[in-house]
């Protein structure tokens, strides 16, 4: 399931071709996109987030402080790599759903970057 996602994210397959190598239907195709894209949602959700405490000196920290800032930064940088790949992820399912529809329907969605705005507005 995997394996045909990634493929299709990468543009290798559409979701016709997918259906057929994999010798399921076209919806068993969309619902294995949709898993997937949960799964990834949901990781990013289970990672928490601790907000930073607020230090009342002005002095440089102690060891120990220093080592729980560095256990808090490298989890909170930990989330926030979670958050980007999910976002990725995000950004390419919903490219490759373009694109796929795109090819399916026979529809342009997407504007075209050479396209003129029409003298009407002034």
């Amino acid at each position: 399931m995997r394996q045909m996602v990634e493929e299709i994210h990468r543009g290798l397959l559409n979701i016709k071709q997918a259906a057929a190598k994999f010798e399921v239907n076209r919806d068993t195709v969309k619902h294995w996109l949709d898993k997937v894209e949960q799964e990834h949602l949901s990781i990013k959700d289970k990672v928490p987030v601790k907000p930073s405490p607020r230090k009342k000196k002005a002095s440089a920290p102690q060891p120990e402080e220093a080592t729980a800032q560095i256990m808090e930064l490298q989890t909170k940088l930990q989330a926030l790599e979670q958050e980007l790949e999910a976002s990725k992820f995000k950004a390419l399912y919903y490219s490759t759903l373009l694109k796929i529809a795109e090819q399916e329907l026979g529809i342009d969605i997407e504007k075209k970057s050479a396209t003129r705005q029409s003298g009407s507005c002034s």
